[in-house]
């Protein structure tokens, strides 16, 4: 009966033992599992955590690469809009300023004209401004002693008047009026126009 209760005994703390050392592998597992999730979690921030670090880095130098080029533009409108200004004061003045239109209208002679292409202004009467609701009018008639060719370019010339590119005041022709001199034909010279032009020359109200 000793025996019996003996071996009971030793089965039963074998089974105690082998039950401790489950839970104790089960515990185990479960503080390796819990463990290695931590882990990976741990490194999956870190990745994070480096990622919207080259996120903000990336986004810094974009804006400073935008906000230069911003610069950039803001300079170069600010310039060109200090360009355009300056241009309309001659395309479009305030005034009718009839001084600095004499003076492009003698330049423009003086660039045209030579002595197989004549271009001659002899006369430049200006009258009234005419004012309206929005514009006003500086009218002018012009005797000129021209070639056909020059007679073509300062239609031209008047024709692109306004153009910031051309940077002539504004103007347009109202009424012309033509002479045609009698030519050697054998003389090679240029067939001469004499004309008289009334002009409109534009300036703001």
């Amino acid at each position: 009966m000793t025996n019996i209760n003996y071996k009971l005994e030793e089965r039963r703390q074998q089974m105690y033992i082998r039950t401790y050392a489950i839970l104790c592998l089960l515990f185990i597992s479960l503080m390796g599992f819990y463990t290695y999730s931590k882990w990976v979690d741990y490194q999956l921030a870190n990745q994070g955590i480096a990622q919207n670090k080259n996120l903000i880095a990336s986004l810094t130098n974009n804006v400073t690469t935008e906000k230069a080029v911003a610069d950039i533009k803001n300079e170069e409108s600010v310039q060109l809009n200090k360009d355009i200004a300056q241009k309309l004061k001659v395309i479009f003045p305030t005034v009718d300023d009839y001084t600095n239109l004499t003076k492009q209208m003698d330049a423009y002679e003086v660039q045209l004209s030579t002595k197989s292409n004549p271009f001659e202004v002899s006369n430049i009467d200006y009258q009234d401004p005419i004012k309206n609701d929005t514009y006003s009018i500086l009218p002018m008639r012009m005797s000129i002693r021209s070639s056909r060719d020059n007679f073509t370019k300062f239609l031209h010339m008047v024709e692109n008047s306004g153009s910031l590119k051309e940077n002539k005041r504004l103007m347009d022709i109202s009424s012309i009026r033509l002479n045609f001199e009698n030519n050697d034909q054998n003389s090679g010279a240029s067939e001469i126009i004499s004309f008289s032009v009334q002009i409109n020359a534009y300036f703001q109200k």
